[in-house]
Order: C-alpha cells, then structure tokens, then sequence
C-alpha cells in the first residue's frame, strides 16, 4: 500500500469513527428514547454496522503498519 491510499484510508477510518462517536453520542441524549422503536431499531443496526466498519478500517491500517485507536 502506498502512502497516498494509507492517507486516503486513515481519512476514511477517521472521519467513520468521528460520525460513529456522534451517533452514539446522538444515541445517549435524551432525544434517542422518544424516537419510534422502528427508527432506534434502525439506528442501533447502524451503529453496528458502523462499528464493524471502522474495525475493519483498522485492521487494514495495521496490515499498513499504521496505528489507529477509535476513541469510544
């Protein structure tokens, strides 16, 4: 992997964790449980789904020898 797709990817990965901590976040207020059950049910597949992303993003990062912590 070259520097300019390790760059691309560390964007990647951190921009996707940036969204994921608001989501969560978002998810924490007290907002989150007025919603209909059908839109937390959908944010909550969401955030797994994030979250699997972004795991996958830093395993890619390590196969780069880059070090990359999501801060949850």
């Amino acid at each position: 992997m070259n520097q300019d797709q390790i760059d691309r990817l560390l964007s990647e990965t951190q921009e996707t964790a940036e969204r994921l901590n608001k989501l969560n976040q978002f998810m924490a207020s007290d907002i989150f449980p007025t919603l209909p059950r059908e839109d937390k049910d959908l944010l909550y597949s969401q955030q797994r789904v994030m979250s699997e992303y972004v795991q996958i993003l830093g395993k890619r990062l390590e196969r780069a020898n880059v070090q990359f912590r999501h801060a949850e």
